[in-house]
């Protein structure tokens, strides 16, 4: 019940409306080619399970908090999706999203999408960080192009289906 008080409260919160300034065409370029966010970033029914879904972020997130999220992803991390590395008995370690962590075992989503399941006394360690596994993105795109990506990213919306 509580979700669905939440939804409605996000439903009727004002929201930015105004396009971001940019060119969300070329942004999309951006995206799925130099900024290859598609491995972990899913739009519509294209790209990864690592990251969050941004379908629809643009519904959600202003862009000027995109924008920091895309400099310094650690800075605001979205429920769900903190890093977490288990060392294995053999010393082997598997980085990843946290899946869920309870007194028994520990869950997670490493690179390739791949769910590993540990029980807590069969591993050296668990080490759960506050940190995303998103690489920040500072210096990596010129200034018109963080422009267009956010552009793109702000007209996400949900609406159709991106292939």
């Amino acid at each position: 019940a509580i979700w669905r008080i939440l939804a409605y409260v996000r439903s009727i919160a004002r929201r930015e409306t105004t396009p971001a300034p940019g060119d969300a065409g070329a942004g999309k370029s951006v995206f799925w080619e130099k900024g290859r966010c598609g491995f972990c970033h899913r739009v519509g029914r294209k790209g990864g399970r690592l990251g969050p879904d941004l379908s629809r972020v643009g519904r959600s997130r202003s862009a000027a908090y995109l924008r920091e999220s895309i400099l310094s992803p650690d800075h605001d991390i979205t429920d769900g999706y903190s890093r977490i590395t288990v060392t294995r008995l053999s010393g082997d370690k598997v980085t990843g999203v946290e899946l869920g962590v309870d007194n028994f075992s520990a869950r997670l989503m490493d690179s390739a999408e791949n769910i590993h399941s540990f029980l807590k006394d069969e591993v050296l360690s668990i080490e759960r960080e506050h940190r995303s596994l998103m690489p920040a993105y500072q210096g990596v795109f010129t200034g018109a192009e963080l422009q267009d990506l956010l552009a793109y990213l702000v007209s996400r919306r949900g609406e159709g289906a991106e292939r």
